[in-house]
């Protein structure tokens, strides 16, 4: 399991969550409204799951949405579960992609 609280405070992310590709949140840190997020995050992933199905691009690992005022950094396992960082510096743009891969590859 991943301890959250250890992954944000690694990555200097203001926040996270853990949560399934349906959206139901299991864990957060530091995130308002955060139901509500995991279940954007999670139709965000189930959709880009869905079009790397039907262009035959392989199996979906990690959705990155940047935008003016920072960065979230999605990651899906083969069970479907979900874990995701936000930052409002883009500038840990390279650490949040590098360790939600070390995270899910180990």
């Amino acid at each position: 399991m991943i301890d959250l609280n250890t992954l944000v405070e690694e990555t200097g992310a203001e926040s996270g969550l853990v949560f399934n590709i349906d959206g139901i949140l299991v864990e957060s840190v530091n995130l308002e409204y955060d139901g509500n997020v995991a279940a954007m995050i999670g139709m965000i992933l189930k959709m880009c799951l869905e079009m790397t199905e039907d262009v035959n691009n392989g199996d979906l690992k990690q959705v990155m949405i940047k935008n003016n005022d920072g960065i979230v950094v999605a990651n899906k396992n083969s069970d479907d579960n979900c874990v995701a960082l936000l930052s409002k510096d883009i500038s840990k743009m390279g650490l949040l992609l590098r360790r939600m891969d070390t995270v899910f590859n180990n």
